[in-house]
């Protein structure tokens, strides 16, 4: 039987680390090998059967099994209804495939989608457990999708399903600050079991909102434990509703890690930025934001252009001083930095650094995404996670998705005064400009799942209007 191609070696030694900074994968982990997604054939052997006649040998095969795929998927908001909800129906995939007895623990910013309240309650109505931990501000709109949820799932965390909301004027875990709008930012998806697959976890930038939609939002799957029980601690921290304003803690699982917010000093960016050298003009950095609005990250880009690296940004909106330092004229002419337009009905909603170049002294790629923003609230008053991969496949996946999202952003940054950017208050947040009320859902195709493997350059769907892959035929690794 032929196995997917994925060996970790030493690598997966689970840690759990509190420290001002981030912690950086091992060399050994850099060199990790490619995922490989394609799928292989189960053959049964008829060791063990009867045969009633000689000239008539049976054979049996094994019955097919389905392994969720591990990496990044990516929706597209200017496509048809299935390009632009791809994560939102990949996700609903992953509920409905969830058997009886399994665990699915949600934590969202926002859940107001019928689709989404309805394939979770189906799900527990199935015999799933399936526990959810909302912002307050889930009652902002559509108040009726979390009756719903309450009436159905109960609000007791003795039960077997539940749903619970952070107290209001604060996240679950960070603490109430006055004139800050501190909240359970999140958004992941952990599944106990999902298709064949153990210990999923679903990491993306959107709510679900009608921004999984009109947004250009990412995610990213892992099927490992460590990465899955780092995320349960987390989910049942939150749970527990207890103050916490320096919570930061990070988890180290191999070529991945894991980190969770709020934390009280030091920045995890500007740590890593300040680990990056540009020596010989070889180091590239992207990021793509919707809101980028903290100053000292903006700065610390501005001056590894002005060192030789090659910089780009796409956002929604900046801050004021975070604008200056992007256009501030620099030796390399300043970062290259664009936006969506008043004009453009969609805008950028992801929240991910890409570093290709040298790291700590050595050839890295690296991606840093989650629900955290660079904003002062993601950083010191918001629950928020963050995933980072040292893999240059994952690596590769995501800067192709980055290039569409930068060349579709019409805008070109500027502090001209005849250039009208969008500019916001330095302290202003993401979420003041987030979608809230739901577009049109898309349904969920008749067939529950696919084999095959995802074009080399899947990071927007296929135009025809079929989803992409979501399974394996072999176990992804770590699963």
């Amino acid at each position: 039987m032929r196995r997917l191609a994925f060996a970790s070696g030493g690598l997966f030694l689970a840690a759990v680390v509190t420290s001002a900074g981030v912690t950086t994968a091992s060399a050994a982990s850099a060199a990790a090998p490619e995922p490989r997604l394609d799928p292989a054939v189960n053959y049964g052997s008829p060791g063990g059967n009867k045969v009633k006649a000689p000239s008539k040998p049976t054979s049996s095969k094994k019955k097919k099994r389905y392994y969720v795929a591990q990496g990044p998927r990516f929706n597209w908001p200017t496509g048809n209804t299935s390009q632009q909800g791809a994560i939102d129906l990949y996700v609903k995939k992953l509920i409905r495939n969830t058997p009886k007895g399994a665990e699915i623990d949600v934590s969202l910013f926002r859940l107001q989608t019928d689709g989404m309240a309805k394939e979770l309650v189906a799900a527990h109505k199935r015999g799933v457990k399936v526990r959810l931990v909302l912002d307050s501000n889930t009652r902002s709109s559509r108040v009726h999708v979390y009756d719903y949820l309450k009436r159905n799932l109960g609000t007791s965390t003795k039960n077997r399903s539940w749903v619970l909301l952070c107290p209001r004027g604060r996240g679950c875990i960070a603490p109430a600050v006055k004139g800050q709008w501190s909240k359970n930012h999140n958004k992941f998806y952990a599944f106990s079991h999902t298709y064949d697959s153990r210990n999923v976890v679903v990491q993306t930038s959107g709510n679900a909102t009608g921004g999984m939609y009109n947004q250009y939002n990412d995610s990213y799957t892992s099927t490992d434990a460590r990465i899955y029980t780092a995320y349960r601690t987390y989910f049942y921290d939150l749970a527990k509703r207890k103050v916490n304003a320096n919570y930061w803690r990070t988890y180290n699982a191999g070529f991945r890690k894991t980190s969770f917010f709020p934390k009280a000093t030091g920045d995890p960016i500007l740590d890593v930025l300040d680990k990056v050298s540009c020596t010989g003009g070889k180091t590239w950095i992207n990021v793509t934001m919707g809101l980028m609005a903290r100053q000292h990250i903006a700065r610390k880009l501005s001056a590894l252009d002005d060192q030789g690296c090659h910089v780009k940004m796409v956002a929604g909106s900046f801050g004021g001083t975070a604008a200056q330092d992007l256009t501030r004229p620099g030796r390399n002419k300043g970062p290259e930095v664009r936006y969506f337009t008043g004009a453009q009905k969609q805008h950028a909603h992801s929240k991910y650094l890409l570093i290709d170049g040298l790291y700590y002294g050595k050839r890295h790629r690296l991606v840093l995404t989650g629900s955290h923003s660079y904003t002062w609230d993601a950083l010191r008053w918001n629950d928020e996670a963050m995933i980072t991969i040292d893999h240059a496949w994952t690596y590769g996946r995501y800067l192709s998705n980055f290039n569409l999202v930068f060349a579709a952003a019409k805008g070109r940054l500027s502090m001209s005064p005849l250039i009208a950017p969008p500019i916001v208050p330095d302290n202003a947040q993401e979420s003041d400009r987030e979608a809230a009320a739901p577009s049109k859902e898309a349904e969920l195709p008749p067939t529950e799942g696919t084999t095959g493997t995802p074009p080399a350059e899947d990071v927007r769907p296929p135009a025809n209007g079929s989803p992409d892959p979501i399974v394996t035929e072999e176990p992804a690794p770590g699963a």
